[in-house]
C-alpha cells in the first residue's frame, strides 16, 4: 500500500490504531466543536471524483467510521449508527483512543 508523504503523516497514527485494535472505540473532535464517538468499520483506497486523467486527479486512503455516540452536533448532521468518511483530507481537528492517546 502507497501512501504520499502527507497522507502517511496525516492518517498514520489511526490506521495503526485501527490495525493492532480493529474494535476500538475513538472520540473525533471538530474545529467547530463537534464530539462525537465512533468506531472502524472498514479501511478503503478511494478518490476525488476527478477523472483519471485529470492533472488534479488523486487516489487517497480512507477509513469509514460508524458513529456509536454523538456528544455535541452544534449543525446536527452526525447521526448514531451511520458512517462517516475520514481521510486526510477531512481529518478531524483530534482523534483520540479508548487511552486518551492522540492519533
Amino acid at each position: 500500500m502507497y501512501f504520499s508523504d502527507r497522507e502517511k503523516r496525516v492518517m498514520e497514527g489511526l490506521f495503526r490504531a485501527i490495525s493492532e485494535n480493529g474494535n476500538q472505540t475513538y472520540v473525533l473532535e471538530y474545529a467547530n466543536g463537534d464530539i462525537i464517538e465512533v468506531q472502524a468499520d472498514t479501511c478503503y483506497e478511494t478518490d476525488n471524483s476527478l477523472d483519471a486523467i485529470d492533472p488534479d486527479y488523486e487516489e487517497y486512503h480512507a477509513c469509514a467510521m460508524r458513529i456509536i455516540k454523538v456528544r455535541k452536533d452544534q449543525n446536527r448532521h452526525f447521526q448514531e449508527g451511520s458512517l462517516i468518511e475520514i481521510n486526510y483530507r477531512n481529518y478531524p481537528g483530534q482523534i483520540r483512543d479508548e487511552k486518551g492517546n492522540r492519533l
